[in-house]
């Protein structure tokens, strides 16, 4: 009869161990996976602030008239800051090409393609419209999530 009782409570010390180890690993699971989440989306508006900072940044910065306006490079729509250095004229191009949103500093003369601007953060769409003094821009990110802001010049 001894003999029986140790075996059962050889058994509940065991089972009683391997319910502390299949929660232990539920938790540690469950964590990983909100950590994951927070990861992504953290992620997620960092890149969607950067660009609106970024580009809200850009145009106040420049904001005079007639500087900035909205083109085209290589086909691509592009926000166009106009400079002038020392009676030579420049071009500032804000842009998305090949999933991220770039930037491409040149000669107002010189034609480059979309793959020499600078990469600055991802992105799947970004679109630029001019009405008046007022810019519209639409990004989309990789999420398929689509922020239009608007910013006013002068």
């Amino acid at each position: 009869m001894k003999n029986k009782l140790h075996s059962i409570d050889s058994v509940f010390v065991l089972l009683l161990f391997a319910l502390f180890v299949m929660t232990a690993l539920f938790i540690t699971v469950s964590g990983a996976a909100a950590y994951r989440n927070a990861s992504v989306q953290m992620e997620e508006r960092f890149n969607k602030q950067t660009c609106i900072s970024y580009i809200t940044a850009k145009i106040r910065a420049n904001n005079e008239a007639d500087k900035i306006t909205v083109g085209e490079l290589g086909g691509i729509s592009a926000l166009c800051i106009n400079d002038n250095f020392d009676g030579v004229n420049y071009v500032t191009y804000i842009y998305q090409y090949d999933g991220m949103i770039r930037e491409l500093f040149c000669g107002a003369d010189i034609s480059l393609p979309p793959s020499a601007g600078f990469a600055l953060t991802e992105a799947k769409a970004l679109s630029f419209e001019q009405k008046d003094n007022l810019f519209e821009i639409k990004f989309t990110d990789n999420e398929d999530k689509t922020t239009e802001f608007y910013v006013n010049v002068i």
